[in-house]
């Protein structure tokens, strides 16, 4: 009897490249694919996003997910007692991704979203302004909340994608699919945003931990 391989349960940090690597797994997994959107950690407070993870998680306590490939949105504490998991996560430069998302929210808030509202979003933010809400710090720090690091299987590079997600699939003993660039802001052409001086020295202390993350992050990965 052939032994089914571990489940993949990929975390979708806003703001990697998320919509590039769905489709990539899409292509590789087809039907054998679930996507977990539902938990929109970011809508909700810490305690209550937290307490969410862990009574799901006590769902699936030594039992097996019922699908080869979990992603998106939600803290990886949810699924951390399932039994044959592989975790995989994928940085950016935690800078960039917090001008990424900051971006992203001015979108989404010309387009008329007020979902983000209660945490102080609100149509022509400032940068300053949108760093210092309180909701919107160390979001890597708040996904990987009580899950231990050495349980990442894999750790890819937003700014290695075209050499990393390969390795990932290789990793998997899947073949990679062809690769895309989704769902980038439609102004910026790839290229990354110009930050000054002051906006960095900003944003790494508003995010100090998960500056702090992002690197021990990295040291596993190498």
């Amino acid at each position: 009897m052939n032994r089914l391989p571990p489940t993949l349960v990929a975390v979708h940090l806003p703001k990697t490249a998320g919509t590039s690597l769905r489709v990539a797994l899409e292509a590789a997994y087809g039907a054998g694919m679930a996507t977990d959107y539902a938990d929109r950690p970011l809508q909700h407070g810490r305690w209550t996003r937290r307490a969410h993870a862990l009574a799901q998680s006590l769902r699936w306590t030594g039992r097996r997910l019922p699908h080869g490939c979990v992603y998106g949105h939600f803290l990886p504490v949810k699924y951390a007692l399932a039994r044959e998991t592989f975790f995989s996560i994928w940085l950016r430069d935690p800078v960039q991704r917090v001008f990424s998302r900051y971006h992203h929210y001015l979108r989404a808030c010309t387009a008329g979203e007020t979902v983000h509202a209660r945490w102080g979003l609100s149509h022509g933010l400032s940068l300053e302004d949108f760093v210092r809400l309180p909701h919107y710090r160390d979001t890597l720090s708040e996904y990987l909340w009580a899950f231990p690091l050495r349980r990442f299987g894999f750790i890819g590079r937003v700014e290695c994608w075209e050499s990393d997600a390969p390795r990932l699939f290789a990793r998997l003993g899947l073949n990679a699919p062809a690769l895309a660039n989704e769902n980038r802001n439609p102004d910026r052409a790839g290229e990354d945003y110009a930050v000054t001086a002051q906006e960095r020295a900003l944003i790494e202390r508003m995010n100090r931990r998960d500056l702090r993350l992002h690197e021990q992050l990295l040291a596993m990965r190498d």
